[in-house]
C-alpha cells in the first residue's frame, strides 16, 4: 500500500484543508470536528455487515439518511440529506476499523448559502452525490438547489461550478449561473476533464468542462421515454437518469422511472440497453438481462471483477451484473440474496478494494459492506 493510503486523517486534512481555513473552522464552528459513530460490531459473517453508523445516541452530531458515497484510495466521503452534510474517514485494514467521521460540509441546515466561505459553514439542500478528485477537491451534487458546487482541496472554500439555484433547463453552450438544472442527483468524473451530471427532472446527462466550465448536453431530449438500443446518443431519450459510472469505453446510467440499466459507447457515442425490460418489478435474476426487473434503481458502481453492482432501491436490495457472462444476481437484501442483511430504501454505492462494495443503507441510517465482489 502506499504512503498516500496509508495516511491518517489528521495528515489528510493537513493536505485537503490546509492552513487558515481549518484552523478558523476547527475553533470557530465547531471547537472540534466530531467523531459521529461507535465502531464497528462484527456479525457472525466478516463478508457483509455494518461499516458505519450515523444514528448512534449520545453524540454531538447525529446524522441521519446517508445517500452518496465515494471513495479514493483508502478515503471515502458521504452525503446525508436528513441534515444536508458531507462527511469524510479514511478505512482501516479491514471493516472493523476505521478513523471515525469528520464533516467536510454543511452546517446543518436546509438552505443555499456559503459560497466564498468555508464549506463547513454552508448549507445544502439534500446534497444526493460526492465525487473527488486526484486533488481532493469535491463535486457535490446539490440537489434540490439545482446546482453543483464545488469544495476546494486546500483552501475548504465552498463554490457553486454550475447552475443558478433555480430549476429549469437552460445553458448548454454556457457557464455558472447562466445553466439551470433540475433536481440533479448524479455526478461523476468523465476521467477526461468532465464532470457528468445526471439531470433527473430534465431527463438528460449534461457534461461540465472542468476547465472552461461550459455545460453541454451529452445525452436526453426531455422527454420521458425509453432510448432505442444502438442509436445515436445525441438524439436518444432518457428516462429519468438517477445514476452514474464511467470506465475507459462507456458511461453506465441507471433509469429509476425508466427501471433499467443502459450504457453510452465512448468511441462511438451510441447507446445501448443492458437490463430491465422497463417494467416496474422485481425478478429475472439467472435469466435473460432484458427481461429482469427493477423497482426505482437508484446507484450503480463498477467492481474490479467485471461486475456492475445496482441498488435497486425500492426493491431493498443490490444486484449485480456479471459483465462478461451477462449474468443478474441478487447479492445482498431482498428475498433472494445469500446474505439476508435486511436494507431498507438504499440509494449510494462505491466500491473499496479491501472492503469491497460499501452501500448507504439510507433509512436505517448506516453504511454497510459486502466482500466477494
Amino acid at each position: 500500500m502506499s504512503d498516500k493510503n496509508e495516511r491518517t486523517t489528521r495528515h489528510f486534512f493537513q493536505g485537503m484543508f490546509a492552513g487558515r481555513w481549518l484552523v478558523a473552522c476547527t475553533v470557530l464552528a465547531f471547537g472540534a470536528f466530531p467523531v459521529l459513530m461507535a465502531p464497528y460490531a462484527a456479525g457472525d459473517d466478516p463478508n457483509f455487515g455494518e461499516f458505519i453508523r450515523f444514528d448512534e445516541p449520545g453524540t454531538q452530531f447525529r446524522s441521519t439518511n446517508p445517500f452518496g458515497i465515494d471513495v479514493r484510495g483508502d478515503d471515502i466521503w458521504i452525503t446525508t440529506v436528513g441534515d444536508h452534510r458531507v462527511f469524510h474517514t479514511v478505512a482501516g485494514k479491514d471493516a472493523s476499523s476505521h478513523a471515525g467521521l469528520t464533516l467536510v460540509a454543511g452546517n446543518g441546515k436546509l438552505g443555499y448559502s456559503g459560497d466564498d466561505g468555508p464549506a463547513s459553514e454552508a448549507e445544502f439542500n439534500w446534497p444526493h452525490e460526492v465525487r473527488a478528485d486526484e486533488q481532493n477537491n469535491l463535486f457535490i451534487a446539490d440537489t434540490r438547489n439545482h446546482v453543483i458546487r464545488r469544495i476546494d482541496g486546500e483552501t475548504g472554500v465552498v463554490t457553486t461550478l454550475a447552475g443558478n439555484g433555480q430549476s429549469g433547463f437552460q445553458g448548454d453552450g454556457q457557464s455558472g449561473s447562466q445553466v439551470k438544472f433540475d433536481n440533479p442527483h448524479s455526478i461523476v468524473l468523465d476521467q477526461d476533464g468532465g464532470l457528468l451530471v445526471a439531470d433527473t427532472k430534465n431527463h438528460r446527462i449534461r457534461r461540465i468542462d472542468l476547465e472552461s466550465g461550459v455545460v453541454q448536453t451529452v445525452c436526453g431530449t426531455g422527454k420521458r421515454l425509453l432510448p432505442t438500443d444502438g442509436a445515436d446518443a445525441s438524439t436518444s431519450p432518457l428516462f429519468g437518469p438517477r445514476s452514474l459510472a464511467v470506465d475507459d469505453d462507456s458511461i453506465w446510467i441507471a433509469l429509476r422511472e425508466g427501471n433499467s440499466i443502459w450504457r453510452i459507447n465512448r468511441g462511438t457515442n451510441t447507446i445501448h440497453h443492458v437490463a430491465g425490460s422497463g417494467k416496474k418489478g422485481d425478478g429475472g435474476d439467472g435469466g435473460p438481462l432484458a427481461d429482469a426487473m427493477f423497482n426505482g434503481p437508484k446507484g450503480i458502481v463498477l467492481d474490479q471483477v467485471n461486475g456492475l453492482a445496482i441498488v435497486d432501491t425500492e426493491n431493498h436490495s443490490i444486484r449485480r451484473i456479471d459483465v462478461s457472462n451477462g449474468s443478474l444476481e441478487t447479492i445482498l437484501g431482498g428475498s433472494r440474496a445469500k446474505a439476508t442483511l435486511s436494507m431498507k430504501r438504499p440509494h449510494g454505492i462505491a466500491y473499496h478494494p479491501t472492503l469491497g462494495l460499501l452501500i448507504a443503507d439510507s433509512e436505517n441510517d448506516r453504511v454497510l459492506f459486502i466482500r466477494g465482489y
